[in-house]
């Protein structure tokens, strides 16, 4: 890690693409550009050990990053909300095999050789293997998201109305699943938890 400037202007990724961490009851258009995130690929019940192992190691991920590049001089930036795709539906597969992904945003300076020391130093200092987070790139493109509150076994109401809001504009859904959790679940009541739900959409096919 090699510093690159003196002054550091954080980077709020959150605030850069406000249109993509804010939403409504109502369902909305946004275009997702590429995006550079740490995910890890698992399969299980959302909430199950390694739905929350995989959390963890995440957070351990962007916060290791984010103050190793700050304290070396490089970038200081925002760890964003926790993102998860969802490729199963839930309709044809046991909630125990679906398969998703977690991810957080980080800004696409931070390089993968920068993720492989925080990776190494994970392992020495606190004897974390974090060898399945990945540094990945992903273009979502164009979408339709709506904000769901309440608990999170209820966004699946939030998902039909994004399907009958995609029919009604003549496009067809991408059958994985996005979900943007704005909540802390662990300060936040079920009932008001905040959560996007986005699905991907192009033109029908003629």
């Amino acid at each position: 890690m090699t510093p690159r400037a003196a002054h550091l202007e954080k980077i709020d990724l959150k605030k850069t693409y406000s249109e993509l961490y804010r939403a409504t009851r109502k369902v909305a258009s946004v275009r997702a550009a590429r995006g550079t995130y740490l995910a890890i690929d698992g399969a299980g019940a959302p909430g199950g050990d390694d739905y929350q192992a995989a959390i963890g190691r995440l957070y351990a991920m962007a916060y290791t990053a984010k103050f190793a590049l700050k304290g070396a001089g490089l970038l200081d930036f925002v760890v964003p909300p926790l993102e998860c795709l969802w490729f199963d539906d839930p309709m044809d597969t046991p909630k125990d095999q679906w398969r998703w992904r977690l991810q957080l945003r980080i800004p696409d300076e931070v390089t993968a050789a920068d993720i492989q020391t925080v990776r190494k130093a994970l392992a020495e200092r606190r004897d974390l293997d974090a060898s399945n987070v990945k540094r990945v790139t992903w273009t979502e493109g164009r979408a339709l998201q709506v904000l769901n509150v309440g608990p999170y076994d209820s966004v699946g109401a939030a998902y039909q109305t994004l399907m009958v809001a995609a029919a009604e504009l003549h496009l067809e859904c991408d059958r994985t699943g996005h979900e943007i959790y704005l909540s802390d679940p662990r300060k936040v009541v079920p009932a008001r938890l905040k959560t996007i739900v986005r699905i991907a959409v192009r033109a029908k096919k003629r």
